[in-house]
């Protein structure tokens, strides 16, 4: 009896061993799960607005009124969608602007829909000061970018300058390399379809408009914006654009 009596004893410890290994385990899962709901609410819901936010930013910046009267004056009567301004100005000669990919001239009309897509985005951005961000339209089966727009946040003296540039990338693998530092990157793509003019008649292009947004960051590497140099491969060729007065 004695002997019976001590092996339930043992086996009643052991299972009150097992039952509280189990409660502190489940103790420490619920803890952890406690302490780290803020972290990982907060996170979610950046996640959701920055993500929301390049979406809406897609739309605002091909359905925004520009003017059509060939002047910079914002209260004219005559308006469309940035949009059309852009695929108009694409139809005679392959390419949004009369000036080059990486340059834009304050006093030249025939810039007006380039000079208006830069403001929309920058006004867009106007919000998100402490982000840097790239805008771009590149053709799809070429690999050609069409327009690419970049703003970077440099950090001097405790003061923070914005430098905005126009780029003209041969392929994807720069873009890359400029962002892969960033801690969190926000983007937001949608495909477009251009036509321009070819012999006697119409040709279409299939290009994709992306917007990537990421916190500044003090480690972008300068070289990689305007370095020539470098090998193209590596390079975004870029011209820093500094407004007129």
């Amino acid at each position: 009896m004695n002997l019976i009596k001590q092996i339930k004893g043992q086996a009643a410890m052991t299972d009150s061993l097992f039952f509280l290994t189990i409660i502190v385990a489940l103790c420490v899962l619920l803890f952890n799960f406690s302490a780290t709901y803020g972290e990982r609410t907060d996170f979610a819901i950046n996640n959701l607005y920055f993500k929301e936010y390049t979406n809406s930013s897609l739309k605002a910046i091909f359905y925004t009124d520009i003017p059509l009267n060939f002047t910079k004056d914002i209260n004219s009567l005559e308006t469309d969608y940035l949009i059309t301004a852009l695929k108009s100005d694409f139809l005679p000669d392959r390419k949004i602007g009369d000036s080059d990919i990486n340059s834009l001239s304050n006093g030249n009309i025939r810039d007006l829909s380039k000079y208006n897509l830069f403001y929309t985005i920058k006004s867009l951005m106007y919000p998100l000061p402490n982000y840097d961000y790239l805008y771009y339209i590149q053709e799809i089966d070429t690999t050609n970018f069409i327009y690419f727009m970049l703003k970077i946040n440099e950090v001097n003296d405790n003061k923070i300058i914005s430098r905005y540039y126009l780029c003209e990338p041969l392929s994807i693998n720069p873009i890359r390399a400029l962002v892969q530092n960033a801690n969190k990157i926000y983007s937001s793509s949608t495909p477009l379809v251009f036509k321009f003019k070819e012999n006697s008649g119409q040709n279409e292009v299939r290009t994709v408009s992306n917007l990537t947004i990421w916190p500044s960051t003090n480690s972008i590497n300068d070289e990689i914006i305007t370095n020539t140099k470098i090998e193209n491969s590596v390079n975004l060729k870029c011209k820093e654009y500094i407004e007129g007065p």
